[in-house]
Formats: C-alpha cells, sequence, structure tokens
C-alpha cells in the first residue's frame, strides 16, 4: 500500500506482524472515520519511518483476522510489539495520544 503503510491479511499476517512495533488499522472503504483518520497515520508512518509498521488490514476481506480481535467497531487500533497485542484503541484517536503511546513502547525497549 502507499504512503508508507502495507496491506496485511491472512496470508502476511506471520511475516508482517511478529517482529517490532505495527500498528494495525482495521478500517473498510465505506468508512468516513477511517480514511479521515489515514492523514495521521502517514504523519505517524514519517515521523517513526523504521521504528514502526503501519499495517492497514481490511475488514471486509479479512474477517477472521477482524474476529481474531474482537473488532466489532472501525476505526480499530492495534499495537503489537513483536506479536504481541500491547494496546487496543477503538474509534478515533488524537495523533498526539497515538505518538505518546507508540514513543512509549519505543522507550521500553
Amino acid at each position: 500500500m502507499n504512503d508508507g503503510f502495507v496491506t496485511v491479511n491472512f496470508l502476511n499476517w506471520e511475516q508482517e506482524t511478529q517482529h517490532g512495533l505495527v500498528l494495525l488499522d482495521f478500517w473498510a472503504d465505506w468508512c468516513t472515520a477511517c480514511i479521515a483518520q489515514d492523514k495521521v497515520y502517514k504523519e505517524l508512518a514519517q515521523k517513526f519511518d523504521g521504528k514502526i509498521k503501519v499495517a492497514k488490514i481490511d475488514v471486509n476481506d479479512n474477517r477472521v483476522l477482524a474476529d481474531r480481535f474482537g473488532v466489532r467497531n472501525i476505526p480499530f487500533l492495534i499495537l503489537l510489539k513483536d506479536g504481541k497485542n500491547v494496546l487496543q484503541m477503538p474509534g478515533i484517536q488524537s495523533k498526539e495520544y497515538l505518538f505518546s503511546q507508540i514513543e512509549k513502547q519505543l522507550s521500553d525497549g
């Protein structure tokens, strides 16, 4: 995917999410709030380039992954660290909150 994002699905899940810090964005193309948040995710991907991966998961095509994490509403963000779920964030999140949570995880080693 463009803009520093990677598209994740059931086939590449392990490869894309098991190492480092990964922000999972569960979204759909019909979700206006999801589309509006992309600007924040682009800034985040640029600011933390090489330190975090921003992964987009289309819930329409990936029900198995959405169900695995209990995603019932979108947007829904999950922060993974080396494949482990460290934070779930339902709904729209502010840029400041996202940046602070990522910086916290990066500083925790």
